[in-house]
């Protein structure tokens, strides 16, 4: 069993010692004053709701209902029960971000909808799933229905997202996600007679039956609707015996991690992972991936990738020759396999190891379901999963 040890911050233990006092004080005050009674008819001293039980460490606690904690719960967009607040929008459950209609829509992307993003702590919207995507333009369309901006820069011929752990899009990116029928052709131009390179930008529709996102011109669009997404104040880390525990909302409940920030060899890390209990992290889905990054970038020193549960096997292709399966036995060439359609291009086999690792590309995208192609590699960082 892992033990947290978040231990705690001394300016958040004497706030809540300040609070308490305030509190004690409070009540003298209501007593004394219902004792003289000397001025009966005004109201009661009523103290500031205390913080719900954890709420304020900085930590999100998911097992105790906290969606966020910046370490002062009731600022930055935080409820004093840490939960999001979202006033002009919503929260979606499946990551507590906020989703939320920009006042104005604009005509460009970065001097227009990022700006309107930027001045309420957040960007223009990006999406990691289908799942995702669903949630939001279902949303809209109920509330103000129509085209808006995605947070997609374009870069050459592919995309950089606007959420730095994301790996934007591109033709060539089966760890990206776009709303298109075929994710293997370029995304449709909204004006199919003018030339692809004064359409860099995408939108997207509320209507989901449209069959793909769209591209437009970075400026001059006519208006365009602006959703805005911020992500939870607060982290889903903490240290433990195991070292660094996440909770991720993707997989609260089934699943937790452990991030070892120590460099180990394949074959250590997976032996490590099974004392624990548990095995290198077998990634399911987009937003698990996505949020496994984003927790893994929130920490004082971010790895820039990791050992994760791939294994290449010999003799496990139809073949007889090598194939790659995760270490739940799934393969990673199968119709089904996970995060779909993520397995359409697998690691290269030249590194020094048959274990795959994942890779944070810099405005770039994870153009592989793993990597295993540089020999120089030998230790890297890992996160194990572990069940509860």
């Amino acid at each position: 069993m892992l033990t947290a040890n978040r231990g705690s911050v001394a300016g958040v233990t004497l706030n809540r010692m300040v609070l308490g006092g305030i509190l004690v004080a409070g009540a003298s005050i209501r007593a004394m004053t219902g004792m003289v009674g000397c001025i009966p008819d005004l109201p009661a001293d009523r103290p500031p709701p205390a913080l719900a039980p954890g709420c304020g460490d900085g930590y999100i606690d998911l097992a105790s209902g906290e969606q966020c904690d910046p370490g002062d719960a009731g600022s930055s967009g935080c409820g004093r029960s840490c939960e999001v607040l979202c006033p002009a929008g919503f929260v979606w459950s499946g990551n507590h971000h906020c989703y939320q209609l920009a006042a104005t829509s604009e005509r460009s992307l970065s001097a227009g909808a990022q700006r309107r993003c930027t001045d309420i702590g957040g960007h223009v919207v990006t999406f990691a799933s289908e799942a995702e995507f669903t949630e939001v333009a279902n949303h809209f369309q109920s509330v103000d229905g129509g085209l808006f901006w995605v947070g997609l820069q374009p870069s050459g011929n592919s995309y950089t997202s606007l959420a730095l752990y994301e790996p934007g899009w591109g033709t060539r990116c089966p760890g990206c996600y776009a709303h298109t029928p075929d994710a293997s052709q370029a995304l449709p131009r909204s004006d199919a007679s003018a030339p692809p390179a004064g359409q860099g930008c995408v939108a997207a529709s509320t209507a989901i039956q449209m069959a793909s996102w769209m591209t437009y011109p970075c400026n001059g669009t006519p208006l365009t609707h602006v959703i805005c997404e911020r992500e939870p104040p607060g982290v889903q880390s903490t240290a433990c015996e195991a070292g660094v525990c996440i909770d991720l909302v993707a997989t609260h409940g089934t699943k937790r991690y452990a991030y070892q920030a120590a460099p180990a060899t394949a074959a250590d890390a997976e032996s490590t992972c099974e004392l624990l209990g548990g095995s290198l992290v077998v990634l399911q889905s987009r937003d698990e991936r996505e949020q496994l990054w984003h927790e893994l970038s929130e920490l004082q020193s971010s790895p820039a990738r990791f050992w994760i549960g791939l294994l290449s096997v010999d003799g496990g292709a139809s073949d007889g020759g090598a194939a790659w399966f995760w270490d739940d036995r799934t393969p990673a060439d199968a119709p089904d396999a996970y995060p779909p359609p993520w397995g359409f291009q697998q690691p290269v086999s030249k590194g020094a190891t048959t274990r795959a690792y994942l890779t944070r590309l810099p405005l770039s995208q994870e153009d592989t379901l793993g990597h295993n192609d540089d020999r120089t590699v030998t230790t890297l960082p890992y996160v194990c999963e572990l069940r509860p």
